[in-house]
C-alpha cells in the first residue's frame, strides 16, 4: 500500500498532466524527507537562546509572510529583496510596492521597486523600510535599505543574484557619549546571495545566504536580529493554481552552535484572482512558532495582499500583520 511513484498510468486526455502532477508530488515528498532526515544529524546540544532585550521586527514581504516565509525557491519581484535576490531575475516583471506592517514591537512603513522587464539580461530591485517601536519598544527606531540584482543564467530556468543591505537602528536608552553614533543599536552594511532553479513548470529549488556580516553576533543588545543564515528551499505545483513550498535553514551566528529554522506554506489562486495562503514558521533562537495566513487580490495592473502571523508561544497576544499594494508596470 502507499503512494506509488515508480509508475504512472497515461490516459488519452489527461495522461501528460496526471504524470506531471504525480511526479511533482513524488519529488516534493522526496525533498521533504531529505530535509527532515538531515535535521537530526545537524541538531545537537545547543545553548539556551538569549535574544537581545529590545529588537526591531524586519519586513520580509507580505506574500511570503502569509505562507510561512517559505519563499526561498519561488520568490519574485520586490519580495526577492527579502527572500532571495535571485528571484528578481526569475521572471520578467516591473512592479512597485508600498507596504505597512505591524508587530507587537512596533510598525514598519516601506516601499520598493523591481524591474526585470526592460533589460532581459539583468534585473534590479531597491527597497526601503522605516521601523518605529511602540510600547516597551518605543525607544527603538531605524532604517533598513536594500538593493539587489539578479541575472538569468538560463532565462526563466536558472538565475543568480546578490543583494546589499544597509542597517541603521538606534536605541534611545543607550547612554549618550561624545560619539555621534553612541546610541546606535545596529549600524553597517551586510549582503546576501542566492540562486533560483526552475526544473520544469512544477518544480522549483532555491538556495540563499543572508546577512553574511552579522553586526549583532557579539553584541548582547541586539543578538539574533541579523543572523547569518544559509537556507535551502523548494516549491512544487503550478504558480497559476496551487503551489506548496518549504525550506530549512541554519542560523550560524545567533548562538554558539548552529540553530535550525524551518518553514512550510501553500498558496491557492482562487478564480485566477484571489490568492489564499497558509503556512508555518519556526525560528529556533527566539523559540518562536508562527502560524501564518494570507490573502489578496490580483489583476493585470495591480494587486493587494495582506498577511497575519500568530505566535503560538503567546496565543493571547496580537500577532504580526502586514499589507501591501503592488502596481504592475509594462
Amino acid at each position: 500500500m502507499g503512494y506509488e511513484c515508480a509508475e504512472a498510468t497515461v490516459r488519452p486526455t489527461t495522461g501528460v498532466r496526471s504524470m506531471t502532477l504525480r511526479r511533482t508530488v513524488c519529488t516534493s515528498i522526496a525533498i521533504v524527507v531529505a530535509l527532515l532526515m538531515g535535521i537530526p544529524a545537524l541538531a545537537s546540544a545547543q545553548d539556551d537562546p538569549e535574544p537581545g532585550p529590545y529588537l526591531p521586527d524586519f519586513y520580509e514581504g507580505v506574500r511570503a509572510a502569509g505562507a510561512g516565509g517559505a519563499h526561498t525557491a519561488i520568490t519574485s519581484g520586490v519580495d526577492s529583496l527579502y527572500q532571495n535576490p535571485a528571484g528578481i531575475a526569475r521572471a520578467p516583471m516591473y512592479v512597485v510596492d508600498g507596504t505597512f506592517a505591524y508587530s507587537p514591537n512596533g510598525a514598519t512603513i516601506g516601499a520598493g521597486v523591481a524591474d526585470s522587464l526592460h533589460n532581459p539580461d539583468f534585473g534590479l530591485g531597491v527597497g526601503y523600510n522605516y521601523f518605529f517601536g511602540t510600547g516597551d519598544h518605543d525607544h527603538i527606531s531605524g532604517h533598513d535599505a536594500r538593493v539587489a540584482f539578479g541575472v538569468p543564467v538560463v532565462p526563466e530556468q536558472i538565475s543568480i543574484g546578490a543583494g546589499l543591505r544597509y542597517l541603521r537602528f538606534s536605541d534611545e536608552t543607550i547612554p549618550i557619549t561624545d560619539d555621534d553614533d553612541s546610541q546606535a543599536l545596529i549600524r553597517g552594511l551586510t549582503f546576501d546571495a542566492g540562486v533560483s532553479v526552475r526544473l520544469d513548470d512544477t518544480i522549483h529549488l532555491g538556495l540563499k545566504g543572508e546577512n553574511f556580516i552579522d553586526h549583532c553576533a557579539d553584541d548582547d543588545r541586539c543578538r539574533g536580529a541579523t543572523p547569518t543564515r544559509i537556507t535551502a528551499g523548494f516549491g512544487a505545483g503550478f504558480e497559476t493554481t496551487f503551489l506548496i513550498s518549504g525550506e530549512a535553514g541554519l542560523d550560524l551566528t545567533s548562538s554558539d552552535s548552529p540553530l535550525i529554522d524551518f518553514a512550510a506554506g501553500a498558496e491557492y489562486l482562487a478564480g485566477h484572482a484571489v490568492p489564499l495562503r497558509v503556512g508555518f514558521e519556526r525560528r529556533a533562537f527566539f523559540d518562536r512558532n508562527l502560524l501564518t495566513f494570507g490573502m489578496g487580490w490580483r489583476s493585470e495592473e495591480f494587486g493587494i495582499d495582506a498577511s497575519y502571523r500568530h505566535d503560538l508561544s503567546n496565543p493571547s497576544d496580537i500577532g504580526y500583520m502586514s499589507m501591501s499594494f503592488s502596481l504592475y508596470l509594462f
